[in-house]
């Protein structure tokens, strides 16, 4: 359908031909026979409409509007020139011009537009794959700096784990026959929490450097992401936040490992939970996009900065105190490893948008 901006735009360009074409005829039948170089400046004249209709509206434009104007011009050919037959035929002969003009002009004119949009095309085209080039090459950077920092990342967690059961071990002793009343009491328990806390960063080190292989398996994303959100529901209720899930449409199946994918959303959801310490809502729900199926997670929180998005995904980057900041960069792997991505799109103090995206090779409706 054509814009109604270019329409307009047609018709204010047909009303100019129309004027000239009009105007120029009533100068030839206003001026007398006795002023016959004024009569060849109009039938010059006569190649300026004739010229425009061709660059604007190619050969049919062009032909339509000398064979407009040849007519008008013929009858006053006839009524006015008929006495002088060397004259006439110069005339008759300048008609037949204005249609090879309007063909030869039409034809260039409607070479240049197809080379014009095929050079836009082109660009178009261009601009597309080195948007794609740009992502790739971001995926793969990321993915190096993963791969290199999980082998660290994993030495490193299996050299504490064993004195840090130790630890763990020596600390349970200690803390057996201490009275509740007893200081020493106090200090074993923050103990037992801290040596917990760091069991847990350890297992989640262990996991962002050797991800389990993904198990894939046709599995609803219906039944993935309500058993996220049912899980993530208590820690919801206890902030305040509401998990609304949208579940009926669309029906689609996901060739991923569902307990992958499910921690993935646990992952985003729990985030999204804890941006809002004064309660909201997160909204999660599923769509079809181009050649692509979205699992999206959308929350009401503060937003993120637009400087750290580029980072988010990163290991060990958090905004939180209490947090690891391997949550997403584990999420981010299982969601590869499962032949998908993740996107996020977030405004400052609108909330963020949390996007697992999975091509329709993946998804079967």
């Amino acid at each position: 359908m054509i814009p109604a901006g270019k329409r307009k735009n047609a018709w204010v360009k047909r009303g100019i031909i129309l004027a000239l074409v009009l105007g120029i005829t009533a100068l030839h039948y206003a001026t007398g026979t006795e002023h016959m170089y004024l009569h060849q400046v109009y039938q010059r004249g006569y190649y300026l409409p004739v010229i425009l209709a061709s660059f604007w509206f190619e050969i049919l434009g062009g032909v339509v509007t000398a064979a407009g104007l040849a007519l008008l011009y013929l009858v006053h050919i006839w009524r006015d020139w008929g006495h002088h037959p060397t004259y006439a035929f110069q005339q008759y002969a300048e008609i037949l011009m204005y249609l090879v003009i309007a063909v030869l002009l039409g034809y260039l004119a409607r070479a240049q537009r197809k080379t014009r949009e095929r050079l836009e095309k082109t660009g178009s085209d261009l601009e597309e794959a080195y948007g794609r080039l740009n992502q790739a090459f971001e995926q793969i950077r990321h993915s190096d700096r993963l791969a290199s920092l999980g082998r660290l990342s994993a030495g490193i967690a299996h050299e504490i784990r064993n004195p840090l059961g130790s630890i763990q071990g020596a600390v349970e002793i200690l803390g057996q026959d201490l009275p509740e009343d007893d200081p020493r009491s106090e200090f074993a328990r923050i103990a037992r929490q801290e040596v917990a806390r760091l069991e847990k960063l350890t297992g989640e080190i262990l996991a962002f450097s050797r991800p389990a292989p993904p198990r894939r398996m046709p599995a609803d994303w219906r039944e993935i992401a309500g058993a996220a959100a049912r899980l993530c529901d208590d820690e919801a209720r206890r902030r305040g936040v509401t998990i609304v899930g949208s579940f009926d449409a669309p029906a689609a199946t996901l060739d991923v490992d569902p307990e992958q994918v499910k921690q993935v959303l646990i992952n985003i959801l729990l985030n999204a939970v804890q941006a809002q310490p004064e309660g909201g809502e997160v909204r999660i729900c599923g769509a079809t996009g181009d050649g692509t199926f979205e699992i999206a997670v959308e929350d009401d929180g503060p937003g993120i900065d637009p400087e750290k998005l580029d980072s988010i995904f990163d290991p060990f980057f958090t905004t939180r105190r209490e947090g690891t900041g391997l949550g997403l960069s584990i999420s981010y792997q299982l969601v590869r490893n499962n032949g998908g991505e993740i996107r996020v799109d977030s405004t400052p103090g609108r909330g963020a948008c949390f996007r697992v995206v999975f091509p329709m090779d993946a998804a079967r409706s």
